[in-house]
């Protein structure tokens, strides 16, 4: 209705918006103006920050079709047809006052109505998702050329009845699965706020009644209760995050019942965000710089703890939906020190361990959609600003090879048994065979960490992989992996290398590696955003095994130095599966103790270099004298 448009731009100043573009984000808005000589020559390519499926290469389309494929990929058509970019031709006038760049937004709109009148699921130009983004999207284009008296009523009319048209599609094409996806609510959204504006242009009362319940229910089975995205993908979980924010911002009346919600999903955001200020490309994910949503969560959120620490300012597409007076009231947010923060999603496996050196990602849990990988038990590590152990990414949809090793246990850093994942693989989309969680652990006190995880695997024998990681805040990273499976076998422990670390025999970047079989570095690739593939490396240490295997590898700064102790129980029995080792450097010396089994037999009372520890996981400090128990 008018009297909501009204209120939406109560807040907005043109002038205000294009000096503050030109002041504080030039480099983003160049990347617009790019994007906006390309499209007067009908090429495109998908550079947007939070594009689901980007691609870097340009494609020309003259004349304009709808339907045209490149990189022999539906993907690039569907993000065709979505037409986020157009927004950039709003930008582009609001800070130039260029005429033709309305011109040509009404273009690419009229033309798409024109060319597209048949609506299909199955569509190259109408999936319902992609008719739900497309909708959201002229929405907020609508606002601004109503607003600015930019549109005929003509004009007006044509945009209002495809609209009807397009959300009188999705209802009647929505499958019950949605409720559990990303598809879903990327239709339900634009549904509720296209009513809460046009109401009385659109007929479609029936349509938001449906989507308002249905929205409820969405979120109350697909978000888990510690605030992850069920699919197991940090875009996805972006995806649907962003689009509930930007409602709450068109619907301010909502913000209060989905705040704590909206509070959750973006801290799990920030953890998943490395010190590169990128997130990990964590199941279907890219590497995606975060600043601009983090930031517009701080201000919606009004939690300065959520503020970016790598670019303090609103991004030109967030401005635009919160105007002058947020981008001052987000001036007066004062950003936090970084220290240590941690977090434990208990719900979908995952743990995360951001301190002022480094940041440390660990999964083990449920599987989610078909955007989850094989990657129980795997984690990642950057270190002093540098990618160190990373998650491969996913490069394509496609049905090609690549694929599915992005997706398989081969590319991360885990372990695999008898050179055979512990899933099976059987398409883009589809498992035969998948680990199962059995669960993930983690306890914290003071610098020290200790994160569990443990998986029951079946391909092709049934074997249990039990995975500890202990961290020292110093820098040090002792994994231990246990493998149970009966007979004789080949274990594969393989650490996935960004492809820019520089790696010497025993240590990357600056960490040394300890570890009694050595490892070597073999080839592999790994995908920091779709549609581009780049060569890398993995350390990988191959050993045979009866029955049981107990492996440890030490990741630890360059100044430690190490010693392997042995364990002993106080009647003078050695503990055969026990492991304790004490690194020392000019700051500290630090003896860390790991018991893989009970003590079920004999003295319970453990005692190392002189030294009596008694728990599953103890580390003291021999300048303090101090013992902290992480496990009992």
């Amino acid at each position: 209705m008018k009297q909501e448009r009204t209120i939406f731009f109560e807040d907005f100043d043109i002038e205000y918006y294009r000096h503050y573009i030109l002041r504080y984000q030039k480099e983003e808005y160049s990347r617009i103006q790019h994007s906006l000589e390309r499209m007067f020559s009908h090429y495109f390519l998908f550079d947007g920050n939070w594009d689901m499926e980007p691609c870097p290469r340009k494609h020309q389309i003259q004349p304009m079709n709808w339907e045209v494929l490149f990189e022999e990929d539906p993907e690039w058509t569907y993000m065709l047809n979505r037409q986020e970019y157009l927004l950039n031709f709003v930008i582009g006038y609001l800070v130039e006052g260029d005429m033709r760049y309305i011109q040509k937004l009404k273009f690419f709109i009229f033309d798409w109505i024109e060319q597209v009148q048949e609506f299909s699921p199955q569509s190259l130009t109408t999936r319902t998702l992609d008719t739900g983004i497309r909708c959201f999207t002229w929405l907020k284009i609508l606002l601004f050329l109503l607003e600015l008296d930019l549109l005929e009523e003509k004009e007006s009319q044509i945009i209002y009845r495809s609209l009807e048209t397009q959300i009188h599609f999705m209802r009647r094409c929505y499958r019950d699965k949605y409720t559990l996806s990303n598809w879903g609510i990327l239709q339900t959204i634009p549904m509720i706020a296209i009513y809460h504006f046009f109401s009385e242009q659109l007929d479609i009362e029936e349509e938001y009644l449906f989507a308002i319940e249905e929205l409820q229910q969405q979120v109350q089975i697909q978000i888990l209760e510690d605030g992850t995205q069920f699919e197991q993908s940090i875009l996805y979980h972006v995806e649907v995050y962003k689009a509930l924010l930007e409602l709450c911002i068109l619907l301010p009346e909502l913000k209060h019942k989905y705040a704590t919600l909206l509070g959750k999903m973006a801290t799990y955001i920030q953890m998943m965000t490395g010190l590169d200020g990128k997130t990990i490309a964590f199941g279907d994910s890219d590497c995606t710089d975060t600043w601009d949503i983090l930031n517009l969560s701080a201000l919606v959120l009004e939690d300065e703890q959520l503020l970016s620490l790598k670019n303090p300012y609103l991004d030109p597409y967030s401005l635009l939906l919160v105007g002058r007076k947020g981008a001052d009231r987000l001036a007066t947010l004062k950003d936090q020190k970084q220290g240590t923060r941690t977090a434990f999603f208990k719900d979908s496996g995952q743990v995360c361990i951001q301190t002022p050196r480094s940041h440390f990602f660990f999964k083990n849990g449920p599987m989610g959609s078909a955007h989850t990988h094989s990657d129980q038990n795997s984690f990642c590590l950057q270190d002093q600003g540098k990618l160190i152990f990373v998650d491969s990414g996913r490069y394509t949809y496609r049905e090609i090879g690549e694929r599915s090793v992005l997706k398989s246990a081969w590319s991360h850093t885990g372990c695999i048994l008898d050179e055979t994942p512990p899933e099976i693989v059987s398409g883009s989309w589809d498992y035969e065979n998948y680990p199962q969680s059995l669960f993930c652990d983690y306890q914290r006190v003071s610098d020290a960490h200790y994160v569990e995880g443990s998986y029951l695997a079946s391909n092709p024998f049934t074997y249990l992989h039990t995975r500890k990681i202990i961290m020292l805040e110093e820098g040090v990273w002792l994994v231990i992996d246990d493998i149970r499976c009966a007979g004789d076998h080949k274990l594969r422990t393989q650490f996935i290398l960004d492809s820019q670390v520089i790696y010497s025999p025993s240590q990357v970047n600056n960490l040394k590696l300890w570890s009694k079989i050595p490892l070597e570095l073999e080839k592999t690739f790994i995908s920091k955003k779709y549609n581009e593939l780049e060569e890398s490396s993995k350390l990988v240490k191959i050993q045979k095994f009866s029955d049981r295997i107990i492996d440890a590898t030490l990741i630890t700064d360059q100044s430690f130095t190490v010693k392997y102790h042995k364990v002993y129980q106080t009647d003078g029995s050695q503990l055969p599966n026990a492991l304790a080792i004490e690194i020392e450097n000019d700051c500290t010396t630090k003896l860390i103790l790991v018991l893989n089994d009970d003590i079920y037999k004999g003295e319970k009372l453990c005692v190392v270099n002189g030294i009596k520890m008694r728990g599953k996981c103890v580390i003291y400090d021999k300048k303090t004298c101090t013992k902290i128990r992480l496990k009992s």
